[in-house]
């Protein structure tokens, strides 16, 4: 069975180079994740995900012309079985559920970062690679 079958195929999102940079490469040291496209904006996020049709997306939740979360919106009505995970240097449960109510599966903040992202990744994809 080919190992990369199932692979999260994955869009990271975040206007902060540094941060996108960090995300990447961690994801990549972590077994079960394809990164597939990087976005530095809401609009290069919806092109990334149209193109490449990923299974997760990570998202900053303040990015320069569409935020994550009206990405979020956008993307949940256009591809429902996608997993949205967004994240940001905010805190409290009012943007949890914020982001929940506009489509996202899930909310990270960055200081909980990396911990609670593949605590949360384990919950949206159960039978992945990424515990082994």
């Amino acid at each position: 069975m080919d190992p990369r079958k199932h692979r999260i195929r994955t869009v990271i999102a975040d206007d902060s180079r540094t941060a996108l940079l960090s995300a990447c490469r961690y994801l990549n040291s972590e077994e079960g994740f394809d990164i597939v496209a990087t976005a530095a904006s809401g609009l290069q996020l919806l092109y990334q995900v149209e193109r490449h049709h990923p299974d997760l997306v990570l998202a900053d939740l303040s990015m320069p012309g569409i935020s994550g979360l009206q990405a979020a919106t956008k993307l949940r009505k256009a591809f429902p079985e996608l997993r949205i995970i967004v994240f940001s240097e905010l805190s409290g449960l009012s943007l949890r559920d914020e982001c929940l109510r506009c489509g996202a599966d899930s909310f990270v903040e960055k200081s909980q970062m990396p911990e609670k992202l593949m605590e949360e990744v384990h919950k949206l994809f159960p039978n992945s690679h990424t515990q082994e």
